[in-house]
C-alpha cells in the first residue's frame, strides 16, 4: 500500500474549527532531507553546530532536534510549535517515546537506537487511531543523524508531518503496520565539502519555547551553510 499525503484533502464534514485543521507541509519530509544532505560532513554524518534555523525557513514548524540520553532513548531538545499542538503538551525535555502510544514504545526507541548507532536515515509511517472526539490521523517522521561537538553521534534532527484533523487534547502515535520503515545508512552517501562561511548573519525566529529555552548546546547556529550541489 501506497501513502499518499496530502493534508489540504480533508473528506466533507471533517472541519469544524479552523484551529482544529492541521496544515502541515506536505513537502516537509523531502525539504528536511535535502537540507541535511546539503550539510557538511564528518565521517559522513553533518555536525549539529552546522544546522542554520535560518536556512530552514517554513520547515521549523514542524521540526525537531533529539539528544541521546540512553540506548534506545532520545530527548526532544527544540520542536516547533506544530508538534506542541498536535500532542497537547510543551515537548521540550520529554523523551520523544512520550508522543507515542505505550504498545509502540519499544519498537520506536530501536529505530532511534540505529539511526544514532549504525547511523543512518529513519523513516517511520504514523497513525493516531480514532477515538472519542478525535478523528484518525496519518503521518510520517523522518529521523536524521548529527554529531556533536566532541564528534559523537548524539543528535537527531527531523520533522513530524501528519494529515487531518487533531481533534479534542492531544493525540499520542502508533507504528503503520502496512507501510514499512526506512532506513539508509549514512556509509557512502556523497561527502559536500565545508563552505566557507558567510559574515554577515540573518536574524533567527527559535522554535523553542519555555522559560529555559536558551540552554547551552542547543541555541539555534547562526553561521550560514552554503552548498552547491
Amino acid at each position: 500500500m501506497s501513502f499518499t499525503f496530502d493534508p489540504y484533502k480533508l473528506r466533507a464534514g471533517d472541519v469544524t474549527e479552523a484551529q482544529d485543521v492541521l496544515m502541515t507541509n506536505p513537502t516537509a519530509l523531502n525539504e528536511m532531507e535535502r537540507y541535511w544532505a546539503s550539510l557538511p560532513r564528518t565521517r559522513g554524518v553533518p555536525l549539529r553546530k552546522d544546522v542554520d534555523p535560518a536556512q530552514m525557513g517554513g520547515l521549523l514548524e514542524d521540526s525537531f532536534i533529539l539528544e541521546r540520553v540512553a540506548p534506545g532513548v532520545a530527548r526532544i531538545r527544540v520542536a516547533g510549535r506544530n508538534i506542541a499542538k498536535l500532542i497537547g503538551i510543551e515537548p521540550r525535555g520529554l523523551p520523544l517515546t512520550a508522543a507515542f502510544l505505550p504498545e509502540a514504545r519499544a519498537e520506536v526507541g530501536q529505530y532511534l537506537e540505529k539511526a544514532f548507532t549504525s547511523p543512518g536515515l529513519v523513516e517511520l509511517a504514523l497513525s493516531s487511531p480514532r477515538a472519542v472526539g478525535q478523528p484518525k490521523l496519518h503521518g510520517k517522521i523522518l529521523m536524521l543523524p548529527l554529531r556533536d561537538d566532541h564528534g559523537r553521534v548524539s543528535r537527531i534532527m527531523g520533522v513530524l508531518v501528519m494529515s487531518g484533523r487533531r481533534g479534542m487534547g492531544g493525540r499520542r502515535f502508533a507504528l503503520s503496520k502496512e507501510i514499512p520503515a526506512r532506513f539508509e545508512p549514512t556509509v557512502g552517501l556523497q561527502v559536500v565539502p565545508n563552505i566557507p562561511t558567510a559574515t554577515t548573519r540573518p536574524s533567527l525566529r527559535s522554535v523553542a519555547t519555555g522559560p529555559d529555552s536558551k540552554k547551552a548546546g542547543d541555541m539555534p547556529a547562526l553561521r550560514l551553510v552554503v552548498s552547491n550541489s
